[in-house]
């Protein structure tokens, strides 16, 4: 597996992020700060859902424990549920991209997160870890409680 940590990735989405920053600039103005919620910030889900599996609140411990996963092959975090990481999160914002401007400029920030989240995942693990549909995310956990 190659050698790559979180850091990286989080600066890959960062740079890309500023990337896309410039290029709206011209029609957003300040507004494109809203790419990095999307591009960037959405990782807090990872937070979210270190804290309800393990109910613990140390953000140190939660970044430990994600750089962990690139020693263990991701196996503990197969099947996690990160919300804003889901198709349905991107349903709901493409559609309120209609009605606001600012979730537009958020959700072109979101897609760019996806798609670089989707290189990674094809060339590192090389396969899905988290559930992307809350829905099936559901179904699947209610199905395993009666097995």
């Amino acid at each position: 597996m190659p050698k790559t940590n979180l850091k990286m990735k989080t600066w890959v989405h960062f740079v890309v992020s500023s990337i896309l920053a410039v290029i709206f600039y011209p029609i957003f103005n300040w507004k494109v700060l809203f790419i990095f919620a999307g591009g960037v910030l959405i990782d807090v889900d990872h937070y979210l859902w270190y804290v309800y599996r393990y109910n613990n609140f140390n953000l140190f411990g939660c970044y430990s424990h994600y750089i962990r996963q690139f020693k263990d092959n991701f196996k503990k975090n197969i099947g996690i549920l990160l919300l804003f990481h889901t198709i349905e999160f991107l349903v709901i914002a493409v559609i309120f991209s209609f009605l606001n401007e600012l979730v537009l400029i958020f959700t072109i920030g979101l897609v760019s997160h996806y798609l670089l989240d989707l290189i990674f995942l094809y060339s590192v693990p090389k396969r899905f870890i988290a559930n992307h549909s809350i829905i099936h995310w559901l179904i699947k956990n209610e199905i395993q409680k009666f097995k």
